[in-house]
């Protein structure tokens, strides 16, 4: 099994502290990391967790600069996943399960339900809740879903078959031209178009084990437990905690007010000293290379946006990153 996250400098240590977890967990799994930036870097520790890190512009896109120059940073890490996944299987072809990971989750044990369900399926994936809210004050988190999607891409989960590669190609065209983060046209980065899967595609399974894809968005339905050491959810094994959005994570946990606050506090400081430890707080202020011109002018979203919008733009600029800000005045309708 090959696990595989992608990232820019500023969440690398992220990554490491992934890597690290799984490692621990999955010592015979390969970690490939998908680094964002113009260049690798030459002088970060750590580096050795990783079998392999590659740039996203190695990966294979036919025209890698027109793409990211549309997207926000925010909204490479959905736009690089499909690619990812394509590149693995091109470069390990023994390989048969390859699993995503968001960069700030950590791994807590062996995904045995997740190797098991690929021996049968072809796409596995984890919806952000396992059930409806009893309580109406909560709604809101139903409310949130309809925007933002019923599966959470932190984790996608694809075997080597007919059906995974037809996904892909769907996947990828879509995520190179519509990654954006827009609710009123109905997208939320990569994250909106997995509602369409289990329509499209065969042999996709949507995994309700509660120890997967445990974070702040499902805390109100996850019990989480210790015993002999080892967390449990829902009397099941913790597979791996997302901490996405942290400071939602407190506030969830201290608005549940239970054992598993308690046990979701202690999750969260041993993340956070990890990410400590991996240096987070000196990478995390580590410029966008793609935030800049090649001449090392910043790049401003009035610019992405002239440049996303007008399709004249995109045919005649074929590398926006080799302009500077003049070359795109003539595009402003």
């Amino acid at each position: 099994m090959i696990f595989c996250t992608s990232v820019c400098m500023n969440h690398l240590a992220m990554a490491k502290a992934l890597a690290q977890s799984i490692k621990r967990d999955l010592p015979e799994s390969k970690i490939v990391v998908c680094l964002i930036e113009k260049h690798l870097p030459v002088s970060v520790d750590g580096l050795d967790l990783f079998d392999e890190i590659v740039l996203a512009k190695d990966m294979g896109y036919l025209h890698f600069e027109q793409t990211i120059f549309k997207y926000s940073q925010y909204e490479t890490a959905g736009f690089s996943k499909g690619q990812l996944f394509r590149y693995i299987f091109q470069k390990y072809p023994n390989e048969e399960h390859v699993v995503y990971l968001d960069s700030d989750t950590l791994v807590f044990g062996p995904f045995i339900e997740i190797d098991n369900a690929l021996r049968l399926h072809s796409i596995v994936l984890t919806p952000h809740v396992l059930n409806p809210v009893k309580n109406p004050a909560y709604l809101f988190g139903e409310f949130a879903l309809l925007n933002s999607g019923n599966f959470n891409t932190g984790f996608i989960a694809l075997k080597r078959s007919k059906e995974s590669l037809e996904f892909l190609d769907w996947f990828c065209y879509r995520l190179n031209h519509y990654c954006y983060t827009d609710p009123p046209r109905g997208l939320y980065n990569e994250q909106k178009w997995m509602d369409l899967v289990p329509v499209f595609f065969d042999k996709v399974m949507n995994v309700k084990h509660p120890g997967y894809n445990v974070a702040y968005w499902n805390l109100f339905e996850r019990n989480i437990t210790q015993k002999n050491g080892n967390y449990n959810v829902n009397d099941q094994p913790l597979r791996f905690f997302h901490f996405s959005g942290l400071a939602f994570i407190t506030d969830t946990l201290y608005l549940i007010n239970n054992e598993t606050t308690t046990h979701g506090i202690n999750l969260l400081n041993e993340y956070q000293r990890l990410l400590k430890d991996h240096g987070h707080w000196d990478l995390l202020n580590i410029p966008w290379s793609y935030d800049y011109f090649d001449n090392g002018r910043m790049i401003s979203d009035q610019i992405r946006t002239i440049y996303k919008n007008n399709h004249l733009a995109q045919s005649e600029i074929i590398n926006p990153f080799s302009e500077d800000r003049r070359a795109f005045k003539k595009y402003i309708n």
